[in-house]
Formats: C-alpha cells, structure tokens, sequence
C-alpha cells in the first residue's frame, strides 16, 4: 500500500549487537526505498530483563500507516512478559515450548486488541495494519512467531529452514477462516483489498460478531513454529516481504552465508553501477562504506534486493548462533 517516489531513499539506519555469554550477535539495517512513508520496525532485545538467557527479535511491516507497527515494536516485550506472568520460565524445562506457544498468541491477541482502544483507532483516524514476525532464542531452542507476510528462515547446513510460512488470503485455511467470518476473497486479497490474511490492526477487517477474535477475516493469532537448535545452526534472517517478494527463502540463506563467509561482495552500491554511453557520470563521490559487520551485511542485502526490483520498505534482522559466522575484518 502507499504511493511511490521518484526515486528511492537509500538512506539506512543500522545497528549491530552482541552478547559474549550466550554466543549471538545480530545485525539490523531498514530503509524507505521507494515507498512514499517508511511504516517498518523492528525489535532487538538479546538478553530479556526478566529472562536473560533468551533473546527477542521481532520485525514489523506496517501498511496503511505506522501507528501500528510503532506500537507493537515499542509495547510487545511488555505485553510478552505480562502475559507470562512476570517470567518466561526456564528454558531447559520439558514445558518451555507449549508454555511459551501460549504466552506468544496471548501476548498478540492481548496488544491488537489494546490498539482497538487507541484514540486514533476509535475515531477512524489511523486504519493501519502491521504483520510480525518475532523469534525468541534461547540456549536450546528457536520459536517462532508469525502474523502476516514478513519471514523468518535459519540456515541450518546451509538449508534454508522455515521459521514462518507466509499467510495468504489465498492459502486454503486463510480462506476458508475468511468467508466464514463473512468476507470473501477477490484478486488474491481480502475483500479485494489487503494483501495479508493476518495482521495486527486492521479492524476494519474485525468486525464479524459470530467469530471469535482468533476466528476474523484479517486476525492477530500467530502461526508458532518451533526448532530445537543443533550444532549446524548457522544465522536467522528476519525480513519483510521487501525482500522475499524478490529472493526465495534459499536465495537469501545462500546470499547472507556467502557474504558472512567470503566478506563483502563486489558489486557497486546503489547507484554506482556502470554509467551507459552517453551519459554523463555522477559527479557525486559514493558514500564511505560501513565497516564489515553484520549491520553492513544486511545493508548489502538491502541494496541487492533494490537492484532486484523490490520497491517496498525494506527492514532486515540477522542473528548468528556460532562464532564462525560473524564477519570478518576487512584488512
């Protein structure tokens, strides 16, 4: 959704961070691009007050406006550990996993239906919508947590392994749970209209009085997936659709892991490629490249998937699990 620019903002804001103890650094980076607003955050917390052997990584792709996406990004971890009861427990215990599956869907149902209550929402001010997708790791596991189209995949092996699967209103369960609750699907879209079957927000779209909340033509309540972690884990990438509208999940492992092994790649930053005959150079010196870190890798994979043709936000989150896959200095 949202008109386009003339010509895309490249500008990124990156971060990179680290914790020693539990063996993860990640690395975000989220531009514009063509996109008239950028409506995308994002959440990186890698070691939860509460629970400080588990991390949180979560992306939010917001449509329609940002409110919602700003809002689940500065509120959720709250709302996480709220509906925990304080704490997330132990996560060695056999019941993590279904004790968490739990707290993740009650901790969506519980802040969409905050933002029902925002005074932007009730006056009909802001009708956007967000996706998510969010991961907690933790020393023995990966959990997943998707509402929408953003994804999640690790790189085990070098596979692509699917943390999320991304919802469509023409997945035969999203559509089946929409006409039920009294909307229909026309162009592949809700309604003719949305291109998601779940996000946050939305009301518009959660206005059914027969169904539950999790029963909704456009619903909050996430799609779990959960992954034991085992020694040939590599690195998560978290994305919106910018990126897998042009790059399958495998293109991305195979990208992200070749740039963490062999360094930068040698193709020219945005806009510096190769001036056609006729043309005259831009007598703009590029921009200094970032230091090769992980933030710098998911700039790389930004400006590749621009190339590729992508013309929405574009927001990355790159999270390795082992030593061997952090970027080396340049020298």
């Amino acid at each position: 959704m949202g008109n386009f620019l003339d010509t895309p903002i490249t500008e990124k804001e990156s971060s990179v961070g680290e914790d020693a103890r539990l063996g993860l650094t990640y690395g975000v980076s989220a531009m514009q691009g063509w996109r008239a607003q950028m409506e995308d955050d994002h959440v990186h917390v890698l070691s939860l007050p509460q629970a400080p052997d588990i991390s949180l990584f979560g992306v939010y792709d917001g449509h329609g406006g940002d409110l919602v996406a700003h809002h689940v990004a500065r509120n959720f971890e709250a709302h996480l550990m709220k509906t925990a009861g304080g704490s997330l427990g132990d996560p060695l215990a056999a019941d993590f996993c279904a004790k968490t599956k739990m707290t993740f869907e009650k901790a969506l149902m519980s802040i969409d239906e905050e933002m029902r209550e925002l005074p932007e929402v009730q006056t009909g001010q802001d009708q956007s919508g967000s996706t998510s997708v969010m991961t907690l790791v933790t020393p023995k596991h990966i959990i997943c947590a998707n509402t929408g189209d953003s994804r999640a995949v690790l790189s085990r092996d070098a596979q692509a392994v699917p943390l999320s699967h991304d919802h469509k209103p023409f997945n035969p369960e999203e559509k089946e749970r929409i006409e039920n609750s009294g909307s229909t699907v026309k162009f592949n879209r809700v309604n003719g209209d949305l291109a998601v079957s779940r996000a946050l927000g939305d009301f518009v779209y959660k206005r059914c009085e027969t169904v539950p909340a999790e029963q909704q033509a456009v619903t909050a309540f996430p799609e779990i997936i959960m992954e034991d972690r085992v020694p040939k884990d590599e690195f998560i990438v978290l994305a919106c659709d910018g990126i897998w509208d042009v790059m399958s999940s495998q293109e991305v492992v195979d990208k992200v892991r070749d740039m963490l092994l062999h360094g930068r790649p040698k193709e020219p930053p945005e806009g510096q490629g190769e001036v056609a005959e006729g043309e005259a150079s831009d007598p703009t010196p590029p921009a200094p490249q970032r230091p090769w870190d992980l933030a710098a890798v998911c700039e790389q994979l930004i400006d590749h998937c621009l190339r590729l043709g992508s013309r929405d936000n574009m927001s990355v989150i790159i999270v390795t699990l082992t030593p061997e896959f952090r970027p080396k200095p340049e020298t």
